[in-house]
């Protein structure tokens, strides 16, 4: 399978081991949260994300080396110890993106088995991924990955389903999701909102992009 390189844009995706839950309650979806933050953040800027019970999508980009250089050097005594990976390490290391993403899914794994009395593999396979090819792209996975709980039927608006960073956008809260590029390639919060009720519209309910 293609290795995530750095500097390019991938949408990364991935589903309970025969389709079963990754989710059951609500601290569950903040745990994950909290890990992808962890292991992820020095890795990978990411753009948008979704949770539902049985599966999860992100959009991000890989970091060069020289970003989780200055990144680390510019968070480093400034975040409370244990809030990224790395953390006691000195000097910068290379992060590798797949190598971190394996983190996060062992440490969830081990959380979600251990609280729910279960044992083995919590995810189907490895990770998939796809590389993002354009701007069209880019912007059309964004309002994609929105719009997931949607799709699914499990609300009828975007601002009601509250495990996704479409919140971070209109400003509803702020978390590790980089809005910048989001909001400039719609050209701010209004046009971003104009696009994303469009594309509510614009599939219908065969549509799977994960398939």
């Amino acid at each position: 399978m293609e290795k995530l390189e750095n500097g390019h844009y991938y949408h990364l995706y991935n589903r309970g081991a025969g389709r079963s839950n990754l989710f059951q309650e609500g601290k569950d979806y903040h745990r994950f949260i909290d890990k992808y933050r962890y292991y992820m953040f020095f890795t990978v800027e990411t753009y948008a994300w979704c949770l539902i019970q049985n599966h999860f999508h992100v959009l991000i980009k890989v970091r060069s080396l020289h970003q989780q250089e200055v990144l680390f050097q510019k968070s480093k005594g400034t975040y409370p110890k244990g809030s990224f990976f790395g953390d006691n390490f000195k000097h910068a290391k290379p992060y590798d993106s797949g190598v971190q993403y394996r983190h996060l899914m062992n440490s969830y794994t081990k959380y979600f088995n251990k609280k729910y009395r279960r044992s083995g593999t919590l995810v189907e396979g490895t990770f998939k991924r796809k590389r993002i090819t354009d701007e069209n792209h880019f912007n059309h996975l964004l309002c994609y990955i929105h719009r997931n709980p949607i799709h699914h039927g499990i609300c009828r608006k975007y601002e009601d389903y509250p495990y996704t960073s479409y919140h971070d956008y209109i400003g509803n809260k702020r978390s590790f999701t980089e809005t910048e590029k989001g909001l400039e390639n719609f050209g701010g919060v209004i046009n971003l909102q104009k696009a994303h009720s469009e594309f509510r519209l614009m599939l219908n309910e065969e549509y799977y992009l994960e398939s």
